[in-house]
């Protein structure tokens, strides 16, 4: 009986590719115009350019980056690009399968008489969403021979991880009751607040950490470096969220600001702690503070 052998490294531990600035520029902005095709024109969340919420827009832009990859992966010249190519790949599957699946979604949510204005219709969908983006970024992943621990789905530094997130999640928790409890009409509606913020929350954090950033950080950083490769998903983050106008436009740049440093926060966090889990923290504490105030308001 033999065993098959090989001399790729994990991508975890795959050494950096030498670039001069001039080139590590010029991917920056190749990078940050695919991650924008992706994530901006191709977004399911708004309708702002003709090619939002455009299924067929999703689906070239996903044959085009698998063939591109898988193009790169048998080029010896071009092999070097291939993994950070694939990962494009990964990212923009996901929003053709939550189109492929919006009627099913809906309906079961109406199954328990839920809407998606109420609390726990946001939740319940926010659940399923994330079953949707992240199985398949995890099967993906295993099918191109890589290890979870190359999209940061590992228990790395989880003491520093967890504490730093921990203490965030306790400061923006404690601070969304203290200015928004009172506006409730009552316990009943804040603790239904709170339970389904909660489940809202991580499940967004995890969701949005995994698929924004731990499927691209660890193949930016051989290109790029580790500060160039936080801020380039960061900028792409709050792209995203900006464009959402959940808020008012004179807030606008302000929410901007607020995504921006949230995440370089969550960007760096999870270099330093090489585990997605304290980033997720973060994330979720910011998502609940939001989510408790905007009802608050509403």
């Amino acid at each position: 009986m033999t065993t098959l052998t090989t001399n790729i490294p994990p991508i975890s531990k795959e050494p950096p590719v030498q670039v001069n600035w001039v080139k590590r520029l010029v991917l920056f902005v190749v990078f940050l115009i695919c991650e924008v095709a992706i994530f901006i024109l191709g977004s399911n969340y708004f309708e702002i350019f003709p090619t939002n919420k455009n299924l067929t827009y999703n689906l070239v832009i996903c044959a085009v980056f698998l063939a591109a990859a898988l193009w790169f992966k048998r080029t010896e010249r071009l092999n070097v690009y291939w993994r950070v190519t694939y990962a494009f790949f990964v990212a923009s599957m996901a929003y053709p399968t939550t189109w492929f699946t919006i009627d099913w979604v809906n309906r079961l949510i109406g199954r328990f008489s839920l809407t998606p204005d109420t609390t726990q219709g946001m939740a319940v969908a926010k659940l399923i969403e994330v079953i949707l983006v992240t199985v398949p970024i995890i099967v993906l992943t295993k099918l191109s021979g890589a290890d979870l621990g190359s999209i940061f789905l590992k228990r790395g530094n989880l003491k520093l991880g967890l504490g730093v997130g921990g203490l965030v999640f306790v400061f923006l928790s404690t601070a969304a009751f203290m200015f928004a409890a009172q506006r409730f009409t009552g316990m009943e509606a804040l603790g239904a607040a709170v339970v389904w913020g909660l489940i809202f929350s991580f499940a967004n954090g995890l969701m949005e950490e995994l698929w924004l950033r731990g499927i691209f950080l660890k193949h930016f950083e051989r290109f790029l470096g580790v500060h160039s490769s936080v801020w380039l998903t960061a900028i792409v983050f709050a792209l995203l969220h900006g464009f959402a106008f959940y808020f008012m436009p004179e807030a606008l740049p302000f929410f901007l600001l607020n995504t921006l440093s949230l995440g370089l926060a969550c960007g760096y966090l999870m270099m330093k702690t090489d585990s997605i889990w304290g980033a997720v923290l973060i994330h979720a504490a910011s998502d609940l503070f939001l989510f408790i105030a905007v009802l608050a308001t509403a």
